[in-house]
């Protein structure tokens, strides 16, 4: 009987271990070859799913981007206020700092590739999106109106994410908190 494969669960493997080897190495040292051996699987394998390293990168990015959107979609249902909402997205563990610096460099490899900046704009867009909608509602305001607040609550988030990743340390999810209710009391929300 021939074997089984599930092909969107190899992907998905090999979109993970490239995950994590950009966020180990940079996206540099990140090569078919070591994606390959992280995943378990020979850098054939991985040019069988993924056509070159863009291909391989935006996958990545992908599956961070799914993770980022389902911690942010599972806190806006449960949490009691955005800041919870949004600290949820912040880089408190293992998994999230992997998503940040997958995200970080990425968002720096994108400029050099027009397929990896329009899914950058895409995400990107969605996030706004996203973080509107949650003023909007949470305020009492219209669309237009929380827009310009959301620009710059996620313009916080991207930097206390981008640092935390980096030196988390210096960034603990008390400090996260501290910065992001200054921010919605600049703008008048609670």
């Amino acid at each position: 009987m021939p074997k089984i494969v599930d092909h969107d669960e190899r992907r998905t493997t090999i979109s993970s271990a490239a995950a994590d080897l950009i966020a180990e190495k940079g996206i540099e040292a990140t090569t078919m070859k070591r994606i390959g051996a992280r995943a378990g699987r020979t850098t054939g394998a991985v040019t069988h799913y993924f056509t070159d390293k863009n291909d391989v990168v935006l996958a990545a990015l992908l599956l961070v981007d799914g993770s980022m959107q389902r911690r942010f979609t599972t806190a806006l249902e449960t949490a009691a206020t955005p800041v919870e909402a949004l600290l949820a997205t912040l880089p408190n563990d293992v998994e999230s700092r992997r998503d940040w610096r997958v995200w970080s460099v990425f968002s720096d490899y994108a400029t050099r590739s027009e397929s990896l900046l329009a899914q950058y704009r895409s995400s990107t867009s969605a996030w706004l999106h996203a973080a509107t909608d949650m003023i909007a509602e949470h305020s009492g305001r219209s669309y237009d109106e929380a827009r310009l607040d959301a620009q710059m609550v996620v313009a916080v988030v991207d930097a206390i994410g981008d640092d935390a990743s980096v030196d988390p340390d210096s960034w603990p999810p008390e400090r996260q908190r501290q910065l992001l209710e200054h921010c919605f009391d600049k703008i008048g929300h609670s």
